[in-house]
């Protein structure tokens, strides 16, 4: 009998920190794959120009936004943010997100979409900083211009942040009003291994160990919207 107790001291502490109860970041290297699809399709779609992107301080990307409705509405979704080191230029860790928004009214249908926001000022990069924050108010968003005759200071002259997407279904235009965007911690945890929060992890703090998939993805990102 003490043989079968001993044997049971053993394997519950060793249950316990299996990897299939710990983190696992496989599961959103997933996110991480399709968040760099979603930004090249969009790039392509939309005509992002490259100039926007060697100087944008940080993206924001949710590769698959869904919205479904009938009376009350909820657009959901997961996506990942980067913020660009002004000491190197590269890009830091990304972190996970989540979004939600609400609506009422006459509506129907299904709706996906990949949206791309490109931070571009100090006051915009605030507010990912911040635990939750409401994209419908404080700075300035507008739709993404477009083409390579693009004036810059005029277009950064009113607006903080610029929005592309591609959207599939029934819904037409794309509103920010009500859409909250907060850190997803759980994700964050399970990816990286560690608590961690999105503000160390935006900040580029060195005791973070990327794992591979992320250190890829920064890779690629680093290739797609390198610093000017």
């Amino acid at each position: 009998m003490k043989y079968w107790v001993c044997i049971l001291a053993l394997l519950i502490p060793a249950c316990v920190s299996s990897p299939l109860t710990g983190s696992n970041p496989f599961k959103y290297t997933e996110l991480l794959l399709d968040s760099e699809e979603a930004i090249g399709g969009v790039i392509n779609a939309s005509g992002i120009p490259q100039k926007l992107l060697e100087r944008a301080k940080a993206i924001v990307v949710f590769p698959n936004l869904v919205k479904a409705a009938m009376i009350a509405g909820a657009r959901v979704g997961k996506g990942v943010v980067i913020v660009r080191s002004p000491r190197t230029g590269k890009w830091n860790p990304p972190a996970f997100i989540k979004s939600r928004q609400a609506s009422w009214g006459i509506q129907a249908g299904i709706q996906k979409a990949e949206l791309v926001l490109l931070i571009m000022t100090r006051k915009g990069l605030k507010q990912l900083f911040k635990t939750q924050f409401n994209l419908g108010s404080g700075p300035q968003i507008a739709l993404g211009p477009v083409g390579d005759t693009l004036d810059l200071n005029l277009a950064l002259k009113e607006n903080d942040i610029f929005a592309y997407s591609r959207i599939k279904g029934l819904f037409a235009g794309l509103s920010f009003d009500g859409t909250i965007i907060s850190s997803d911690k759980n994700a964050n945890y399970n990816y990286y291994g560690q608590p961690v929060s999105n503000r160390n992890l935006l900040l580029g703090h060195k005791a973070i160990k990327v794992p591979e998939s992320g250190q890829a993805f920064l890779g690629r990102m680093n290739q797609i919207a390198p610093s000017y």
